[in-house]
């Protein structure tokens, strides 16, 4: 097998991308991140590049600018000899990554053989399911109004994105940022609330991942105080309906595979689950 790089996010689109349309859904992570480094000016860095059998696409691949590795299988019956073939080569060229996504079966065939090139370990950080609706079922959600955030709404969605990053990415963000964040998704008007019959402000999600014939939705956040109350399954049924009815042929999500709850809650809205994906970091090990 061959690996082959290519020099930036156009060239990696040009060639690649009506593959990666093949199953969107499943190659959302890669196919957003060279669509936004498309349309970046910067000189980002990014390395995409693919694993190659003659003329047969079998693996996908970016390093992004965090050096964390994204996989895509464009070819389930040679991908296990695709992602030794890539580990092997990324050990011998001395390309340093920092963690991995993928799904788990590709991703323990990449680790398997990439940690014979590295003083260190990998650490499951997350594990989700990749959802999908294309349909919205007709049911009764929580009473309660759901609308765009506005700019007085950017310190409690702050707050609550600084909350979001711990609790479902088990990563943390400082004030600062979160509040960049915010208004930079209220200004895009990429970001609903949901309020209860009081008005109070209960959920929140953003639909940030545009991808080319759907939208992902993500910052799917209610407080601890309100769950339980279908708050959040409220949201996403209205806002997928919205979103379909712009023009998007489907949604798409990530839940947690912690949380089963949640993802029956959004199978009742519509949403099928479609494949796990799983999120690596490499611990270095001090010598």
């Amino acid at each position: 097998m061959i690996v082959k790089e290519l020099g930036n996010a156009d060239l990696f689109l040009k060639e690649y991308e009506e593959t990666l349309l093949e199953n969107e859904t499943s190659s959302q992570l890669l196919l957003s991140a060279a669509l936004q480094c498309q349309s970046n000016s910067e000189d980002t860095k990014d390395l995409y590049g693919s694993v190659m059998e003659d003329t047969r696409v079998v693996l996908l691949f970016t390093i992004a600018r965090n050096r964390d590795l994204i996989l895509y299988s464009a070819d389930s019956l040679m991908e296990t000899e695709a992602a030794v073939a890539l580990a092997d080569y990324l050990g011998d060229s001395h390309i340093v990554i920092s963690g991995l996504n993928a799904r788990q079966t590709l991703c323990q065939c990449f680790i398997e053989q990439y940690k014979k090139y590295l003083n260190g370990t990998f650490i499951p950080k997350l594990e989700s399911d990749i959802m999908e609706l294309r349909q919205v079922n007709e049911v009764k959600p929580v009473n309660g109004n759901q609308r765009l955030a506005l700019p007085s709404d950017v310190k409690i969605i702050a707050d609550w994105i600084i909350q979001f990053q711990i609790e479902a990415l088990m990563d943390e963000t400082d004030y600062e940022a979160a509040v960049m964040k915010a208004t930079n998704m209220v200004d895009q008007k990429e970001l609903y609330l949901y309020e209860d019959e009081e008005q109070q402000v209960v959920s929140m999600a953003a639909a940030t991942r545009k991808l080319v014939h759907g939208i992902g939705i993500t910052y799917i956040f209610t407080p601890e105080e309100y769950r339980g109350n279908g708050y959040a399954a409220a949201n996403i049924y209205y806002l997928s309906k919205d979103l379909l009815e712009q023009g998007n042929e489907f949604c798409t999500l990530f839940v947690d595979k912690r949380n089963p709850l949640t993802n029956r809650a959004y199978e009742k809205v519509g949403y099928k689950m479609l494949e796990d994906n799983c999120e690596y970091k490499i611990i270095p090990i001090e010598v």
